[in-house]
């Protein structure tokens, strides 16, 4: 399933460059990262956000592609493999290494979000939700497969010689919009599985949030 974005802020796309480093290369190279938006502690093994502490974000990613597009033509660079993002932390497994790319503008990078992680999963989240006094131990799983594209209008401009890391943020509790937790179907261990098979309709709708709620933005940090 192929989906473009362009509401508001769950994924954000941030250009940063690397401060005061140059590639030998006559060419531009890119970096990726996929993070939570919250600028809390990414080193802390929980994450509280809100009414939410969530202790586990994983993401598989197939794929990343960068387009831009060069005398009338597109060109495009990617990564293909097997990866699993920690969103909490903004690490990967196996490391992202940086591909060369050309100087230019770019408008769009797709992501494609697959079952590549060991667990057979594409999307792992877990945590609690607390509310009027209320606690709610929950994991979301997902083995979707879905193309995500994400496009800037204004386009992100990677400079001849420097290193670019393009971030994907999430923010995970808008994820979770709309999910009536005390409504959910709860395993006797007391945690609230939301997958294929238990609480089906609430992942329906938390993966149909990634679909309706986000947006690319680009941040240039030069030298």
């Amino acid at each position: 399933m192929k989906t473009t974005f362009k509401l508001l802020v769950v994924l954000a796309l941030v250009a940063t460059f690397s401060s005061c480093k140059k590639n030998s290369s006559p060419d531009a190279k890119a970096d990726f990262k996929m993070q939570e938006k919250s600028t809390a502690n990414r080193n802390a093994q929980a994450r509280a956000i809100g009414n939410f502490t969530f202790t586990k974000a994983l993401v598989g990613v197939k794929k990343v592609k960068f387009e831009m597009e060069h005398n009338g033509n597109d060109q495009d660079y990617k990564y293909k493999g097997a990866y699993t993002f920690d969103v909490l932390t903004g690490t990967s497994t196996p490391p992202i290494q940086p591909v060369d790319i050309q100087p230019g503008t770019y408008k769009k990078i797709k992501v494609k979000i697959d079952n590549v992680m060991p667990s057979g999963n594409s999307i792992e989240i877990a945590g609690t939700y607390e509310v009027a006094g209320m606690s709610y131990q929950f994991e979301f799983t997902s083995t979707s497969d879905q193309e995500y594209e994400v496009e800037n209008p204004n386009g992100i401009s990677v400079q001849q010689g420097h290193t670019v890391t393009f971030v994907l943020q999430l923010d995970l509790p808008s994820l979770f919009s709309g999910v009536d937790f005390a409504t959910a179907t709860v395993d006797t261990d007391g945690v609230i599985r939301i997958n294929n098979t238990s609480n089906p309709v609430l992942q329906d709708m938390i993966e149909n949030n990634f679909d309706d709620i986000m947006d690319c933005e680009g941040h240039d940090h030069d030298d």
